[in-house]
């Protein structure tokens, strides 16, 4: 199928101005081009407009524009637009001259206006057939026209409407208009005519004019000048129309140009700009429509350049910014890995600091700009700094860039003035004239330091070697072969770089979890196609990093081993270990080591650094320790290993070798008790036969990792033998592995220390024996304290068991409780646990308000002693809902008040019942259940109120008054009760 959609730029001109229900259009346009992507028959679809979408959208709001866009991509754009040469033989196609004599006539006048042409540098018009075709339009008319209505308007279609519209200021106006003289000059349509169409008529109103800022001020401009002659009126507009198409080149405003379109314009010139409707700007040669205002740009333009001309070259350059970064491009295309330089300026007089091992570039670039000599570096160490890289330009090419860079600092001054920062004219003068200058600089710049324009030298620390110049930047990359000959191979784009994206930064940390918790699978165990994948495969499966272990049938960590890749990452792996042999004398900063590996020769990326150091960690892992802000850590988590690549200078290693003669027999005798077996027994992939675990850190690992385990409450009690609590805090105050298991452990079991010499250790046995034991008493624990709970809850409900405790408190209406006894009973009554130590954690968390895990000893305490009080009051409970009453003599009144409310089809609550307890002097108490009628409470109360009354009016209070009462029936009822 296909779609055509002629005059698509109506819908879009619908969605600027709102004028239509048009907010459905980007979705349907965006339906039918998915439509065409499926399967069946293809869709294809055509929009024609005169311009592109961003034109037609450029004053909708920005969420508008996004949608928009979106749909924009979905399609290819074809650009049709004609060169300027083709515009003029359009417009040639439209007059035709019949007479012969004025076809004479126009070729002489063709002659004399192309030789004016080639002089001014358009060959276009160069030809005077080209030019004779055009008439009668001014050769410069016809150069404005083309390419005002390409920039403003629907090119042909704006162009068609003024060669053949019946405008009075268009061509047809100007022919019916204009009698054409038997001799002399022939008539023109100049640019006057050309503003009154497009901008006097208004016959350009499309929104592209409309937020065409400079449009609007030159239409405004003149708009509100008055009182000018038909000769600056002419002149004038003449300029303007040259402003809105100008941007270089000789078709400008210029007094030659102005010349040629107005003969005798330079005393009008004059009198515009002295009316302050024009302004000459000499950096462009060029009048300009102006605003006017009152700072006076040109005194204080002069004053700045005073100032500047004061400063040294240096100084005038270092107060601009830096120029931007370069790519070595040849190395970065041969060793997959993009190199980037900075630039800055220098001072062959000043001492220049070497670039930090951590910054995101790769080298420095030094633009000399005072001297031809290579500037002092200073603290240059020999062959590990990233390359610094002098240029050194001649003489005359520097001056130019000296010259425009004053020109720029002081522009920057002048802006900087309050005067100027308050008007917006003089700050907009002041804006057009440092993009000016800027594109001076830049030109300046480039002609300086380009590669075959200056001198180049590597500065090594101890020598200056001068580098080749050739094309682009290959004596940047010849910098890199000297300083990077190390460096490994890693054909991947998101992970070998400085800085990760959002998405590369995921995919690493998949990658580096994977590393850890899966090191053992094929692959890591990662699925799919997803960037984590891809970063494996060229980061470890690439470099072989990660292979399977011969005899052993699982993947591992290791050297690389074998042919390219693998030998291009083996320098860095070399660096890996060298760093990690250095940690066997004092503890390794993990910025240290990334720092090693990021600088010269090896010169890895910051992105694909953590990859590594976390293979030859876990590599490592029988050997190195891992402390992380000083502590010991017996385990590389995944956690950690994130922590590890966002701040390495929070983590450090130690290397730990085999430990050999007494130590090594205490260190059997240990792992043996705790029956802990690790791959330190292998060497070079032999198990040896008599040896079970050849390093400390297996067994301080497996210690410190099952101590850091145990709960807060194991932690922290004091419930535990002095021996085992000494050796708990020797474990959790672990700093080295070393002096933890030879000396620390020893020392807390009474034992004397494991010395360093001698064959055996006598106390092996007994050591091992002792902290078994005192980690299996620590992680018993918790449950003994859990198991002493739930006896004591047994013990303070009478010898009840766990059954019988869920069914008494299930016999309580939870619902008439208060918000304190509510949790406890709802404890006592879960029926759900699936153990008694489950059922008395609930129980324990809700008598201490806190998990027991989380328990202090004065937490244990204060749960032993509060307890009781609750057992009790849910006795009481039970007691309330389960016991007779003693209200009446029926048999009826003689149930219990479930059997009551169930009999009489109520339901609970719908008579009120309470539990009165008297005590006795002697301590005895004695409790009744009562059960008060609905029917009987307003006589009941009636009779109550009356007695308070009576007695509140003989004691004069109202309190005392419900107390004597209450006492005195309290009386009775221990009278009631002996008389039983």
């Amino acid at each position: 199928m296909l779609l055509l959609l002629d005059e698509f730029g109506k819908n879009l001109e619908a969605v600027t101005d709102g004028s239509s229900s048009s907010s459905t259009d980007p979705y349907l346009l965006q339906q039918l081009a998915e439509l065409g992507q499926g399967q069946g028959l293809p869709i294809f679809i055509f929009t024609l407009q005169h311009q592109s979408f961003d034109d037609y959208l450029q004053t909708v709001d920005a969420p508008k524009r996004r949608e928009w866009s979106k749909v924009q991509g979905r399609f290819e754009d074809i650009a049709y637009v004609e060169s300027p040469a083709q515009t003029r033989a359009l417009i040639g196609s439209v007059f035709n001259i019949n007479n012969e004599q004025l076809r004479g006539r126009v070729l002489r006048w063709a002659r004399s206006h192309a030789q004016t042409m080639r002089s001014l540098g358009v060959g276009d018009l160069s030809d005077p057939a080209a030019v004779a075709a055009c008439w009668p339009l001014h050769p410069i008319t016809a150069l404005v026209l083309s390419e005002l209505c390409r920039r403003y308007g629907q090119h042909e279609r704006t162009l068609f409407s003024f060669l053949t519209g019946q405008g009075i200021a268009g061509s047809n106006g100007f022919l019916a208009s204009t009698a054409l003289p038997a001799r002399g000059a022939l008539p023109m349509v100049g640019l006057d005519a050309v503003y009154d169409y497009f901008v006097g008529d208004g016959s350009l109103s499309s929104m592209t004019v409309a937020s065409n800022s400079r449009w609007v001020e030159i239409a405004t401009r003149m708009r509100d000048s008055y009182g000018l002659s038909n000769d600056q009126l002419r002149v004038a507009k003449a300029v303007a129309m040259l402003n809105l198409i100008s941007t270089s080149g000789t078709i400008r405003a210029s007094e030659q140009i102005i010349e040629y379109l107005e003969p005798g314009s330079p005393e009008t010139l004059g009198e515009l700009e002295g009316s302050g409707l024009i302004t000459f700007r000499a950096f462009a040669d060029e009048y300009r429509i102006w605003q006017g205002t009152d700072v006076d740009i040109r005194l204080l333009l002069d004053e700045a350049r005073k100032q500047v001309q004061q400063l040294g070259v240096f100084e005038v350059m270092a107060s601009m910014p830096d120029p931007l970064p370069v790519v070595a491009a040849r190395h970065s295309a041969m060793h997959d890995c993009l190199r980037v330089f900075c630039q800055r300026f220098a001072s062959c007089a000043e001492k220049a600091e070497i670039l930090d091992v951590f910054s995101p570039y790769d080298g420095q670039v030094l633009l000399v700009v005072d001297g031809e000599q290579p500037p002092v570096m200073s603290n240059l160490p020999v062959g590990v700094a990233k390359p610094t890289v002098t240029a050194i330009p001649n003489s005359r090419e520097m001056g130019r860039v000296a010259d425009s860079a004053r020109e720029l600092v002081s522009l920057d001054m002048v802006l900087s003035n309050p005067a100027v920062k308050s008007d917006w004219v003089a700050r907009h003068e002041i804006g057009e004239r440092l993009a000016a200058a800027h594109l001076v600089f830049g030109q300046a710049m480039f002609a300086a330091f380009s590669s075959g324009s200056c001198r180049w030298f590597l500065l090594t620390g101890d020598r200056e070697i001068e580098l080749q110049a050739g094309r682009g930047s290959s004596v940047l990359s010849e910098a890199c072969d000297h300083a990077y000959p190390e460096t490994p191979g890693v054909p991947n784009e998101m992970l070998n770089r400085t800085s990760l994206t959002s998405q590369g930064v995921k995919a690493r940390r998949d990658l580096i979890e994977a590393m850890v918790e899966h090191p053992s699978e094929r692959q890591l165990g990662l699925k799919g196609n997803g960037p984590e994948v891809a970063m494996y495969k060229a980061a470890l499966a690439h470099t072989r990093l990660h292979l399977e272990e011969k005899g052993m049938g699982e993947m591992v960590f290791m050297a690389p081993r074998g042919h390219g890749a693998a030998r291009k990452m083996l320098p860095a792996w070399n660096a890996l270990e060298a760093e990690f042999e250095r940690a066997k004398g004092r503890r390794v900063s993990l910025s240290d080591i990334n720092a090693a590996l990021q600088s010269p020769p090896i010169g890895m990326k910051a992105g694909v650094v953590p990859v590594v150091v976390v293979a030859g960690l876990l590599a490592g892992k029988e050997t190195i320790a891992i402390y992380e802000h000083g502590t010991f850590k017996p385990r590389l988590t995944a956690d950690m290993a994130e922590r590890m690549t966002k701040n390495p200078g929070f983590f450090e290693i130690k290397h730990f070798a085999s430990a050999n003669g007494a130590r090594w027999h205490a260190l059997a005798v240990v792992a043996s008790k705790l029956g802990i077996i690790t791959g330190g027994a292998r060497r070079d992939g032999v198990a040896k036969a008599d040896l079970r675990v050849s390093n400390v850190l297996s067994v301080v690992a497996n210690l410190v990792s099952r101590a850091r385990k145990l709960d807060k409450f194991t932690q922290q009690t004091r419930d535990l033998t002095p021996e085992v609590q000494a050796v708990r805090d020797a474990l959790l105050q672990a700093v080295e592995p070393d002096d933890l298991l030879f000396d620390s452990l020893p020392k807390a079991l009474g034992l004397p220390p494991v010395p360093s010499t001698g064959a055996e250790y006598q106390h092996a046995e007994n050591l091992a024996s002792r902290i078994a034991s005192a980690i299996d008493t620590l992680e018993a624990a918790g449950e003994r304290l859990m198991f002493g709970a739930l006896d004591l809850l047994i013990s303070s409900s009478g010898g009840a068991d766990r059954q019988a405790m869920v069914d008494r408190a299930g016999a309580v209406d939870v619902d008439a409780l208060n918000k304190t006894a509510r949790p406890f009973v709802l404890a006592v009554a879960n029926a759900g646990a699936d153990s008694d130590l489950s059922w008395i954690k609930t129980v324990a968390t809700v008598v201490a308000q806190k998990s027991p895990s989380e328990w202090t000893d004065e937490d244990a305490q204060r749960f032993r002693r509060v307890l009781p009080e609750q057992v009790a009051a849910l006795e009481r409970l039970v007691a309330l809902y389960s016991g007779p009453t003693v209200v009446g003599n029926s048999p009826d009144d003689m149930r219990t008040p479930f059997e009551r409310n169930g009999s009489a089809g109520g339901t609970s609550g719908a008579s009120a019942q309470l539990r009165v307890t008297v005590t006795r002097p002697d301590g005895r108490e004695h409790a009744r259940l009562v059960n008060i009628k609905p029917c009987h409470r307003l006589q009941f109360s009636a009779v109550v109120d009356e007695a308070l009354a009576k007695v509140e009016q003989w004691i004069g209070s109202g309190e005392q008054a419900r107390q004597v009462l209450l006492g005195l029936l309290g009386e009775q009822v221990l009278e009631g009760v002996c008389d039983e």
